[in-house]
């Protein structure tokens, strides 16, 4: 496990054990490199959030200089086209890039309701109404979420993300409880290192809000 340094949570790490873990700055992308090499590791699976560091934070090495050369028109530019540079770029060096999901199967949900609560006409006519704009949204690389209210856009998801989309739009909801989170992925989405995620934090955050669903 390579884990990065202020963002990973030592905890994480930990569970690789000291033997099986080190910890990398970002730009060093040589030394992240080598230890691969030297430890044989031919397929990679990128799990957990990185929020995007400052250019003048990175320090690259030589190697991660030759990356910031290649992507650097896509570090202005939307997460999926930075991420599909950043997965071929690997997969040049000799590495397969895995999906987390296709590692442990379990993280997706299944198709179908969950629970018990079912979206009434007017929520369902909000969901349809949702993925269409979030759909939109994702295909111009601006984000994959958007909250719907009566048929009214609350807001789209951009830089902030999903918790900083339902926090920002709690204020611009009319009913008491009312509005709904729709989140898709990108029709040219990598999934295999950003598939659109909704965890049980985004729940609670929703319900805290005072959203529908």
């Amino acid at each position: 496990m390579l884990a990065l340094q202020d963002t990973a949570e030592e905890a994480t790490a930990a569970l690789a054990g000291d033997a099986h873990h080190a910890w990398i700055r970002f730009g060093a992308i040589g030394k992240a490199l080598d230890l691969l090499h030297k430890h044989h590791v031919t397929d990679l699976v990128m799990a957990g959030r990185v929020t995007r560091p400052k250019l003048s934070s990175i320090r690259p090495d030589l190697k991660g200089a030759k990356l910031l050369a290649r992507i650097s028109a896509q570090l202005l530019s939307g997460d999926n086209e930075l991420l599909s540079s950043i997965v071929a770029f690997l997969e040049e060096e000799g590495f397969r890039v895995t999906g987390a999901e296709d590692v442990v199967r379990e993280l997706l949900t299944p198709e179908g309701m969950i629970g018990s609560i079912y979206p009434d006409k007017r929520a369902q006519g909000d969901i349809e109404t949702g993925a269409r704009i979030a759909r939109a949204i994702g295909a111009l690389d601006i984000g994959q979420a958007v909250i719907i209210e009566n048929g009214l856009t609350l807001g789209v998801e951009a830089m902030e993300g999903t918790d900083g989309l339902i926090t920002r739009c709690a204020d611009l909801r009319r009913d008491q409880k009312g509005g709904v989170l729709v989140k898709v992925k990108k029709p040219q989405q990598e999934k295999r290192v950003d598939l659109p995620t909704i965890g049980v934090a985004t729940i609670e955050r929703l319900a805290a809000c005072g959203f529908a669903g």
